[in-house]
């Protein structure tokens, strides 16, 4: 988990956990209990659904304990997770598709260019 902070807002990113998704929770609990952050940003597009509905739902839990009128929003690797989350219903939270990267696919161009020479 990498952290930066931007004024009164927390971000962390949560990296793919293959042995145990609970100490991206903790690592996100601690965060929480040692620093002023109502206002968090999480990014969990690297989780698959079960994992991040875990992370989510404890994560958003601890923080609603800490900040009653905080806000946690929840950057998401697609439609289907972003569904699974709003279907549980929690107050605090707000959740957005990462956008993916661009390539040159998506301009139509080939990854070999002309390149012209200026005199």
């Amino acid at each position: 988990m990498t952290e930066s902070l931007y004024g009164q807002e927390a971000f962390l990113k949560v990296g793919n956990y293959n042995t145990d998704v609970f100490e991206a929770v903790n690592e996100a609990k601690d965060y929480i209990a040692n620093n002023d952050c109502p206002f968090l940003s999480i990014d969990i597009s690297g989780l698959n659904v079960i994992d991040a509905l875990k992370v989510c739902v404890l994560a958003s839990t601890y923080h609603f304990a800490k900040y009653c009128s905080g806000r946690i929003r929840w950057f998401v690797k697609d439609r289907k997770i972003k569904d699974q989350i709003e279907m549980l219903k929690l107050d605090n939270i707000e959740i957005e598709i990462k956008a993916s990267k661009r390539n040159y696919a998506d301009f139509g161009e080939t990854p070999l260019r002309n390149l012209r020479l200026c005199r």
